[in-house]
C-alpha cells in the first residue's frame, strides 16, 4: 500500500475541559489529567489559574512557551516538589531527578551507551526479545491475547538484557508487577502532593516509603544477578562491556551508593515508555488492517534477526512512522511541569515567582494550529515531510533534559512493530474502546485483549 493510501481513524479520548478551576485540576492528577486541561490552551498561548494563597498555576501551549522554559530559560524554572514525591520513590537520586553539577556529572556517565554507534549492539538485543515475543504469541494463538502484558514484558527484556546484560527471568513479572502496581496507584499525584511545602510528609508517604523499601530490595537483587555472571569477555580484560560496568566506574558498588537508584531508574524509563508506545500502536493498528499489511509487507523482505537489526533498521520508515505517530497521539511525556524560581513574564503572561508552570504536550500535539486533523492516526505525518518544529513535537521533552534514550526508545518501537506486524494479523476482542488515562503516565482505562491471526505469505 502506498503512504498516500494509508487510512486513518480518531481514537476516542476525553474531551477538554470548558472551565477549570484550581480544585478540579488538581484533583484530576489523581483521576486523569486529561479530563482537566482547558479548551482556552488550544487557541490561547497562556492559561492562568489562581491558586489558594494567591499562588498561580500558568499552562503554556505554544512552541515559544516550550523553548522559554525548557530550553531558553532552565535556571528560571526548576522541578517541582510534587515531582519529587511521585517519582522519588521509583528514581530516588538517579538521573530523572538529579540537578545541578549531580546531574551532569550522571549525564556525562551514562552518555556513551547512548551514542548512536552503541545502537547496533543494542539491536542485537532487541531483535532477541521481540522474536521470543512473537514465539510465546505464537504458542497462544486461538485465545485472546493480553498485548498489553506482553509489551510490557518484551521491553522489560529489552531494557535488561541491552543495558545490563541480564537475563531477568523469574525476576520479570515481580519487577513488572511492582512498576505497574505503583504506577497505577500511588503514582498517582494528590492534591497534597502540589499543595504542601517541601519535606512536608503527604497521606500518601508511609506506603510510598514502604513501596520504596521493597523497590530497593528487588534492584539490589537484580544487581547481584548480574554481579554472579563474573568476568567475562571484555569486562574480564578491564573495559567496559554494557552500562552496568559504567555505571560502576563511576558510582562504585556501595550498597547506600547511587548504583541502585540509577539502575532502577533506567529499568523503570526504558520498561515503561517502549511497552506504553508498543501497547498504543497495536491499538491504533487494531483498527487499521491496512496499515497492518503496508508494515508486513515493508518488513517482508528484511534481515529482523539478531545480525540482520541494525541494517534493516533505515528500510523500516512506514513502522517508524507509525511509532512517531504513536508517541504524537500517547506521547509519554504528556505534561512538563516546573517551577518558577524568579518571577518572569512569558508569552506576555506574567509569571510571579513560585508559580506552578506546566507545558501541556498533550496539548501542543492536538493543536490544528501546528497539526493537519491532529485527532486522528495518520502515520503519513511523518513520511516525506520536513519533521516538526522540536517543541511542536515533545514525546520525550526537549532541551538539555531531554530523555537521553529517546532515540533508542524510537528504535526499540520501530523493530518490535516491524516483526509483531510480519508475524500476526491483529485485532481487539470487542467493541469497548479504550480510553487513555494520565496519572503519571499514559495508560488504559482496562486491560483490552486482542486477537491475533497468524499472517502466511
Amino acid at each position: 500500500m502506498a503512504p498516500g493510501t494509508l487510512a486513518h481513524h480518531a481514537p476516542p479520548v476525553p474531551a477538554l475541559a470548558e472551565r477549570v478551576g484550581w480544585l478540579k485540576l488538581l484533583g484530576a492528577f489523581r483521576r486523569n489529567t486529561l479530563e482537566a486541561f482547558p479548551r482556552a490552551c488550544l487557541d490561547a498561548p497562556a492559561v492562568t489559574i489562581p491558586l489558594p494563597g494567591g499562588g498561580r498555576m500558568v499552562l503554556l501551549s505554544t512552541p515559544a512557551g516550550a523553548r522559554h522554559v525548557l530550553l531558553t530559560a532552565t535556571h528560571d524554572f526548576v522541578r517541582l516538589p510534587a515531582g519529587r514525591r511521585v517519582i522519588g520513590p521509583i528514581a530516588g537520586r538517579g538521573l530523572v531527578l538529579a540537578d545541578g553539577e549531580a546531574w551532569r556529572h550522571q549525564r556525562r556517565v551514562l552518555a556513551p551507551a547512548f551514542t548512536p554507534r552503541t545502537l547496533p549492539l543494542m539491536l542485537r538485543f532487541v531483535a532477541r526479545s521481540a522474536e521470543e515475543s512473537c514465539r510465546r504469541l505464537e504458542e497462544g494463538l486461538g485465545a485472546p491475547a493480553d498485548l498489553r502484558g506482553e509489551m510490557q514484558r518484551v521491553a522489560l527484556d529489552i531494557a535488561t538484557t541491552s543495558m545490563f546484560s541480564l537475563e531477568t527471568g523469574p525476576l520479570g513479572a515481580e519487577i513488572r508487577a511492582l512498576i505497574s502496581g505503583y504506577l497505577d496507584r500511588l503514582g498517582r499525584p494528590t492534591v497534597a502532593d502540589f499543595l504542601l511545602p517541601p519535606g512536608w510528609p503527604t497521606p500518601s508517604s508511609p506506603r510510598r516509603a514502604l513501596f520504596r523499601r521493597r523497590w530497593l530490595r528487588l534492584v539490589r537483587t537484580v544487581l547481584e544477578a548480574r554481579r554472579e555472571q563474573g568476568a567475562q569477555g571484555q569486562e574480564a580484560q578491564g573495559a567496559p562491556r554494557d552500562l552496568f560496568d559504567l555505571l560502576i566506574e563511576a558510582h562504585g558498588d556501595a550498597p547506600g551508593g547511587l548504583l541502585a537508584d540509577e539502575v532502577g531508574t533506567l529499568i523503570v524509563a526504558g520498561h515503561e515508555t517502549t511497552a506504553s508506545t508498543l501497547f498504543w500502536a497495536c491499538t491504533l493498528l487494531a483498527r487499521e488492517p491496512a496499515v497492518q499489511d503496508a508494515l508486513a509487507a515493508e518488513a517482508m523482505g528484511l534481515d529482523l534477526s539478531e545480525e540482520g537489526a541494525a541494517a534493516a533498521l533505515p528500510h523500516l520508515r512506514l513502522a517508524k512512522s507509525v511509532a512517531q505517530e504513536t508517541l504524537r497521539l500517547y506521547p509519554p511525556v504528556y505534561v512538563i511541569a516546573r517551577r518558577a524560581a524568579r518571577a518572569s513574564v512569558v508569552e506576555g503572561t506574567e509569571i510571579p515567582a513560585g508559580s506552578i508552570v506546566m507545558i501541556p504536550t498533550w496539548v501542543l500535539h492536538r493543536n490544528t494550529r501546528w497539526w493537519d486533523r491532529p485527532e486522528t492516526f495518520d502515520p503519513r505525518r511523518f513520511l516525506d515531510r520536513p519533521e516538526p518544529d522540536r517543541f511542536v513535537y515533545l514525546p520525550f521533552g526537549a532541551g538539555p533534559r531531554i530523555c537521553i534514550g529517546a532515540q533508542l526508545a524510537l528504535s526499540e518501537a520501530t523493530l518490535v512493530l516491524a516483526r509483531l506486524m510480519r508475524a500476526f494479523r491483529l485485532s481487539l476482542d470487542g467493541d469497548r474502546p479504550v480510553l487513555p488515562v494520565a496519572t503519571t503516565t499514559v495508560r488504559p482505562d482496562h486491560v483490552p485483549r486482542f486477537l491475533l491471526e497468524r499472517r502466511v505469505g
